[in-house]
């Protein structure tokens, strides 16, 4: 009796059940794939994989028809109906039914041949495999190798996705197919003939069927063999079986299995007998035969479909291109009579027709796409084969492939289409819009060198005085981005009130030269006229991004949240989705300065998902901010992972302004190599002023002052005070810490604390709990060396109460030893950190949203709410559970509920700019 022995592909299966154990369990990758050809047996791996996961299970699978319908997979794991024509903020709908499903516990996600599935919901999918870390979610796909899906792509490189390759069967698994087909074990004449299968299970079980149905199969006991001489020759591959078992069928049946396969996907019988106009019941017994053939299958809810997908390409690839063309002009007929403009786009397009029928219904088609860039890119992908240009003889195909391209995120493939579009073009309208385009996507990626060198080969061009004025501004605004130069102080001349481009760019220079007020005014004009100008969601400026970024700076963390809140719904209203991770940084810097941790954790991981996701270049600021909160929190291993990887990427520092060296600063003194963190500062302040960031300067200030007053480094402590100084214009929320920063470079301990109060104090008042902290931490030490130590201890207390309540345990850790070589020792109860776990152990924002859930709000509400992301609310909600060792909203909400009934007063939970901390 042969035995079952375990190949290669059982290991890989074993592989996968395990990390699909632990991702149920919370640890590791929450998103598996499977990848394999046609016929390998990926569904029934799938089946039983899902069978061992022991969660509950949703599930769907992809068809030809996927592709054309927008958010058609993932409505249908998630059982929502798609509307007509997708409205703008569909998937908000979609995180809505996620949050749902979280709610009531742990699921696994389950999609079949994710190569079909519509690009909206790869999008979708893409958030969502990030999101999973946080949820109480696992994702489970298998697709084909090809055909080659760029989203799919750029979802598997990521880091909390594990792929395996599903290897063909060994001769041990055909082994054990056979036994399971034939009930018995082959010898070594079968198995050599199964070996024509290269390992396919579909093969293999169709080359048994092929032979058991020709009398060419003997068992002899437990033995299977074939006889002395084969009446056939199996076929050599996967394709031809299925060619030999269509070739079975009757006429009736082989016509309704090629109405099917044209037809794309699942369809009733009423609507393949429509194509011919026949009645229904006159296919009955063709679809009966292709049954009972093992070719269809019928569903519960009446659709047909087949059995497996190679029997849908086998049945296209053989139909005439001419007979093809005719079923799918038939079938366009019948969905124009339904209205399913995408279908009859989809039928026109593959019957061939590049008449103006079809240029027409291709054109209705795109219009229902508005709000769905990503499913766009494949009608035009598809359309850019078959016509030469659309239905407007201003814009072409080029064109509006790489809008969607860009709308939807894919910003090197929208560069690419751009640039190999312009040498077509033929009307100025295009022209300027595909250079339009191409600047956009290359300047969102960081790539300013191409871009200057674009605009400098324009501007050599015959051109006019307003397309001159404007490669002006784009190689200014570039080059204040790219921080390659100093910051000039002559003001960037334009004619009249300028455009919106151009006050933004102004509006940087002020602020990065020293005149914060000055470029917080032109931000804000720029961000009002963007409103009056921009007229539709396709793509506005980025004068929405930059007020509450230089507001956090000039009036402090408080007056930046409202502004804030302000430019999150004007990029609702005005479409501009591109923005959410740049306002997600800004959050993060804005709630970090508040000495909100946790939060800015959050918001910033949220941005650099959805930057990386879009190929975004952009990161600097964000990767040193988040760096920082990694040191504040003790946390040193990741701060300085994610330092090395930021030095390694290509990604530029933006605006030059070296936050990233800022954190390494941090670190090397958190890690108590003053000297080393002291040399990494001068760097760090030499390339500021050498770039004339004067605007920024202050917030390096403290932290360089410090480790000069703490290295008796005098000569760059002069340096520090000389450049201070200089600042043209110190904003507001910058007073305190540039007098602190000159006092501690120049001053006596006792001239030091009344400065230090005095900042703090300020700083308390703008709500910027690091520089609060700071200021005091700077009192203490120096009344400590003034010999006061009950004065010392008290300004400790209030420099303890702020790290401690933020979670900084570095700058808690600072603040003692620094004071226990003034010889200041503090007692426990000065020294005690905020809990980890249980309620007292939440943020503010956590507790807030747990509150806002037992009221019965969803992620989506909760996030319009506090003008926030509801991926951020996502990770929130998954700390929170953490800390209280629950594990879903249902439970937090209970725990939320049952524990107002036993505290008094409730904790404050009041998140706007003007609740006190």
């Amino acid at each position: 009796m042969h035995s079952p022995l375990l190949g290669t592909r059982r290991a890989v299966i074993d592989d996968v059940t395990t990390a699909l154990e632990l991702a149920a369990g919370g640890v590791g990758p929450r998103t598996l794939v499977l990848t394999a050809g046609p016929g390998s047996g990926k569904t029934h791996t799938l089946r039983r994989l899902a069978a061992t996961a022991g969660l509950a299970t949703r599930w769907a699978s992809a068809d030809e028809l996927s592709w054309r319908q927008p958010y058609a997979v993932a409505s249908a794991l998630l059982g929502i109906t798609i509307p007509a024509i997708v409205p703008a903020g569909f998937d908000t709908t979609l995180d809505v039914a996620v949050d749902t499903l979280c709610a009531q516990g742990p699921h696994l996600l389950v999609i079949d041949d994710a190569h079909n599935a519509d690009s909206g919901s790869l999008q979708f999918l893409d958030q969502l495999a990030a999101a999973a870390q946080d949820l109480p979610l696992v994702i489970l796909l298998a697709r084909r190798h090809l055909p080659a899906r760029e989203l799919l792509t750029r979802l598997l490189v990521r880091p909390f996705v594990r792929e395996w390759q599903l290897p063909p069967m060994d001769a041990a698994d055909l082994e054990v197919l056979t036994h399971h087909v034939l009930g018995a074990w082959p010898d070594e004449q079968l198995s050599g003939l199964l070996n024509r299968s290269g390992g396919n299970p579909m093969h293999a079980r169709a080359l048994l069927e092929e032979l058991r149905s020709q009398g060419d199969v003997v068992i002899e006991g437990e033995l299977a063999t074939v006889g002395d001489t084969v009446t056939t020759t199996p076929s050599t591959s996967l394709h031809s079986v299925i060619r030999h078992q269509l070739a079975l069928l009757d006429d009736s049946s082989r016509a309704l299995v090629q109405k099917l396969a044209v037809w794309g996907g699942p369809a009733t019988l009423g609507e393949l007998a429509a194509i011919d106009d026949a009645r229904p019941s006159a296919l009955v017994g063709a679809a009966q035969t292709t049954i009972d053939a093992g070719v269809v299958a019928s569903s519960h809810t009446g659709t047909m479909d087949f059995t497996h997908d190679v029997y849908a390409d086998v049945a296209y690839e053989g139909l005439d291109p001419a007979l093809r063309s005719v079923l799918h002009t038939a079938i366009a007929r019948h969905h124009d009579t339904i209205g399913n403009r995408q279908m009859v786009a989809h039928h026109r397009l593959a019957a061939g027709m590049g008449d103006g029928a079809s240029a027409a219904a291709f054109t209705r088609a795109q219009e229902e796409l508005a709000h769905v860039p990503a499913v766009a890119v494949d009608l035009l992908d598809t359309a850019a084969r078959q016509l030469p240009i659309a239905d407007s003889p201003t814009r072409t195909l080029e064109l509006d492939l790489a809008t969607a391209l860009a709308r939807s995120g894919q910003l090197a493939r929208s560069a690419e289409v751009a640039a190999q579009g312009l040498p077509k073009a033929t009307d100025i309208t295009t022209i300027a819009g595909l250079h339009r385009i191409l600047l956009f996507t290359l300047i969102a990626q960081g790539k300013s060198a191409q871009v200057l060198d674009l605009v400098a080969a324009t501007m050599q061009l015959p051109i006019d005085s307003a397309t001159r004025a404007t490669l002006l501004d784009i190689e200014r605004y570039v080059s204040l981005l790219d921080g390659a130069a100093p910051v000039t102080n002559e003001p960037f001349t334009f004619a009249g009130p300028g455009t919106v481009s151009e006050l933004v760019t102004e509006a940087l220079r002020r602020f990065l030269a020293g005149d914060g007020l000055g470029g917080l005014e032109l931000a804000l004009e720029a961000s009002r006229r963007e409103g009056e100008s921009n007229g539709g969601p396709e793509l506005s400026t980025s004068a929405d991004i930059w007020p509450p970024f230089i507001e956090l700076y000039v009036h402090g963390p408080a007056a930046a949240e409202a502004l804030f809140d302000r430019a999150t719904g004007l990029r609702a209203d005005r479409g501009a989705a591109w923005m959410t991770a740049y306002h997600d940084f800004t959050q993060g810097g804005i709630a970090m300065t508040r000495g909100r941790l946790d939060d800015a954790a959050a918001s910033i991981d949220a941005g650099l998902e959805r930057a990386m996701s879009a190929g975004m270049g952009w990161t600097s600021i964000a990767e040193g901010t988040r760096a920082m909160i990694d040191v504040f929190r003790g946390d040193f291993s990741s701060a300085a992972t994610r330092l090395d990887r930021f030095d390694e990427s290509s990604h530029p520092t933006q605006f030059g302004l070296p936050v990233p060296a800022h954190a390494q600063v941090l670190l090397l003194e958190a890690q108590r190599k003053l000297r080393p963190a002291a040399a990494a500062a001068r760097a760090c302040w030499a390339h500021a002023t050498d770039l004339g960031l004067y605007g920024w300067l202050p917030s390096l200030a403290v932290d360089c002052a410090r480790l000069a007053h703490r290295t008796g480094d005098t000569e760059f402590a002069d340096t520090i005070a000389a450049a201070l100084s200089a600042v043209p214009s110190p904003a507001p929320a910058r007073l305190g810490p540039i007098a602190l920063a000159r006092t501690l470079c120049i001053g006596t301990p006792e001239a030091i604390t009344p400065v230090a109060v005095t900042c703090a104090r300020a700083a308390h008042q703008y709500g910027d709990v690091i520089a609060e902290a700071a200021g005091w931490e700077e009192a203490a030490c120096a009344t400590a060396a003034s010999g006061d130590k009950h004065a010392a201890r008290e300004y400790a207390r209030s420099a303890l109460l702020l790290t401690q309540g933020m979670g900084a345990t570095t700058l808690s850790t600072r603040i003692t030893s620094r004071l226990r070589a003034l010889g200041l020792r503090l007692d426990a109860s000065a020294a005690q950190e905020r809990p980890r776990t249980g309620w007292s152990s939440l943020t503010r924002t956590e507790v807030t949203i747990a509150e806002l859930i037992a009221a019965g709000l969803n992620g989506a509400e909760i996030a319009d709410k506090l003008y926030i992301s509801q991926r951020t609310v996502q990770t929130h909600v998954s700390h929170t559970l953490t800390k209280l060792d629950l594990r879903t909203r249902v439970e937090l909400a209970a725990f939320t509920v049952s524990r107002r009934h036993t505290t008094t007063p409730p904790p404050t939970t009041d998140l706007s700019p003007q609740a006190s901390r």
